[in-house]
Formats: C-alpha cells, structure tokens, sequence
C-alpha cells in the first residue's frame, strides 16, 4: 500500500512540475517567430512525402504496365507529323 501511494505521489507531482518546464506545441507559438515557421514547412512536407512517393511509384508502375502501348501511340504521332510536315513543304 505504501508503494501505491509513493508511486501516486510521485506522478502528481510530475504531472503539475512537466507542464510548467515544457513549451506549447508548434500550433501555440506565435506565427511571426522562426521556430513556427520551421515547424509549419517541415509540417508541409511530411504531408506531401506520402503523396511523392506513392505517385512516383504508380507513376512507374503505370508506365512500365502500357508501356508498349504508350510507344505504338508515340511512333503512330511521330509518322502523322512527318507526313504532315512533308506535305506542307
């Protein structure tokens, strides 16, 4: 019972000194200082790294999977466009 009430104790007292010694999260602070700022882009870019990611690797992928397609497509552009160029010189 008494190590209950040791270890009770100790967390109270924690839990009132912790909040006193420690900052307010990036949202808190001011928005002119340069922490915050720091703290927004990093907050940008951890947002978009996911989206960076899976599209470069679907993009991949996409194009590896019609890859044949997407050639016949670009030579068949390739032909229209010399001939058309031939015919208007």
């Amino acid at each position: 019972m008494h190590k209950l009430f040791f270890w009770a104790s100790i967390l109270i007292l924690v839990m009132f000194i912790v909040p006193m010694s420690l900052e307010a999260c990036p949202g808190c602070k001011e928005l002119d200082e340069p922490i915050s700022k720091g703290f927004n882009w990093s907050i940008l870019f951890l947002m978009a790294m996911p989206f960076t990611v899976f599209g470069l690797i679907g993009g991949t992928v996409y194009l590896h999977w019609n890859g044949y397609r997407l050639s016949v497509i670009g030579s068949r552009l390739k032909k229209d466009f010399l001939r058309i160029r031939s015919l208007l010189n």
